[in-house]
């Protein structure tokens, strides 16, 4: 399962101020995604670093493996978003990292034009494969 997410931030000067966690998108459309679960994937980002990245986390019955576009000067087209794979308890995250990292680069260069929710079925069908 396959969801992108992100923080909302107003900009006052250089005061970033949060408002929570987005849900931009994600597939298959029956997948649901609570704020808390997207609370703790960004989390896990933003206490290791600002800079683009992978992370991972186990929960009580999946694991999550998800790459970060970064914050500020380190960024990979376009600031403070998440793509994340909710995996099985039994799966391995490292097993995904090379497919997230294609899929999140073009999910990330297709979010200024909107165009992301297009590619996010043939993108799911890519990873069922693994």
């Amino acid at each position: 399962m396959l969801f992108v997410g992100t923080m909302k931030r107003f900009k006052r000067g250089t005061l970033y101020l949060s408002i929570g966690p987005i849900n931009e998108g994600f597939y298959p459309e029956t997948l649901k995604i609570t704020n808390n679960l997207l609370t703790q994937v960004y989390s896990s980002h933003r206490y290791q670093s600002l800079k683009p990245g992978f992370a991972s986390i186990a929960l009580k019955n999946n694991k999550v493996v998800s790459f970060f576009s970064g914050v500020g000067q380190d960024f990979i087209s376009v600031e403070n978003y998440v793509v994340a794979l909710l995996l099985r308890r039994d799966e391995k995250p490292g097993k995904y990292r090379e497919i997230l990292k294609t899929i999140s680069a073009e999910i990330l260069e297709k979010i200024p034009d909107d165009k992301y929710k297009e590619v996010l079925p043939r993108l799911y069908d890519q990873l069922a494969k693994i």
